[in-house]
């Protein structure tokens, strides 16, 4: 990786943030976050120390390995400035086909010829999107996971060469990600479509009446010995990220069950209760119920 000095990360969001984080402190490579918006990236310092803190309390980091990676992080609202000499493109903007596509046309203008560009779609092909872009060759999903991390889904797409799927693989190594490389593109990965069945159960009982959100959380805990149910998990993912998922293909579910849980999440984003990263979500954080004595047995 002697030829990696620059990751562009698009989207200063809590995925945003985690990677750029992974990069800049883990990777030891200098880190461009780019946002149109100056608010999210106004709260992007503040993020990053937070992760930053949780990998320090993990043992994942030093103290001066946090402080060293924080000073090579810079955030940014021009979009030239971000691609200028980047090496890496990490795209993490909304899970929306049409907008991950104009991005991606964006900085295809805008990035060195040199850059291999990814996206960090959770639910979205490689085929959809990398159309738009010259470099097929040197396009591909590089996805990651909440929290700390070590998995990284590499799903290649119908151009992407033999070379820079193994140039992400050696990347995701770099920055301590652990790489699964796909053998062909579907949408959710490996450890995500499971999630996925999972999620959908769990809105469809909320949505259809059949159970209170703590309740089918206490059901999942009790029986698996997780330290969080469904709904636990949709708050750290982000309720905003599972609305936009849901709009999408979601394989057998009818109309009606579609509409149900449409109904029941509109709510949540309308107030911006989006989950952790707002502070409320299904719990309210940095204290949610489901962590508190009692929870299981529903004292």
């Amino acid at each position: 990786m002697e030829a990696v000095s620059k990751v562009c990360v698009l989207g200063a969001g809590t995925m945003g943030g985690r990677i750029a984080l992974a990069s800049a402190v883990r990777g030891g490579y200098d880190v461009a976050i780019y946002d149109v918006s100056p608010e999210a990236l106004a709260g992007g310092a503040d993020r990053l120390r937070q992760y930053g803190e949780m990998m320090v309390a993990a043992n994942r980091a030093t103290r001066a390995e946090l402080e060293s990676g924080l000073a090579r992080v810079t955030f940014t609202t021009d979009p030239a400035e971000a691609a200028r000499d980047a090496d890496v493109l990490s795209e993490s903007v909304p899970e929306i086909l049409g907008v991950k596509r104009e991005v991606h046309a964006k900085f295809d203008k805008l990035c060195p010829p040199r850059t291999v560009m990814t996206t960090n779609t959770s639910s979205l092909l490689v085929s959809d999107i990398e159309d738009v872009v010259g470099r097929g060759d040197r396009f591909a999903a590089l996805h990651f996971h909440g929290g700390l991390g070590s998995l990284a889904d590499i799903m290649r797409g119908p151009r992407t060469s033999d070379e820079t799927v193994e140039f992400l693989r050696s990347f995701a190594r770099s920055i301590g990600e652990v790489p699964m490389v796909m053998k062909k593109e579907k949408g959710g990965y490996l450890f995500n479509t499971l999630l996925l069945g999972l999620l959908r159960s769990a809105l469809g009982l909320a949505a259809g009446g059949y159970g209170e959100p703590e309740d089918i959380d206490r059901a999942y805990m009790l029986v698996t010995g997780n330290a969080a149910g469904p709904f636990a998990m949709m708050d750290g993912i982000g309720l905003n990220v599972v609305y936009d998922a849901w709009q999408g293909p979601t394989g057998s579910e009818d109309q009606v069950a579609r509409e149900q849980v449409t109904a029941f999440l509109r709510p949540y984003i309308e107030r911006g209760d989006l989950g952790a990263k707002t502070s409320k979500g299904f719990y309210t954080y940095p204290d949610p119920a489901f962590r508190r004595p009692g929870f299981l047995s529903g004292d």
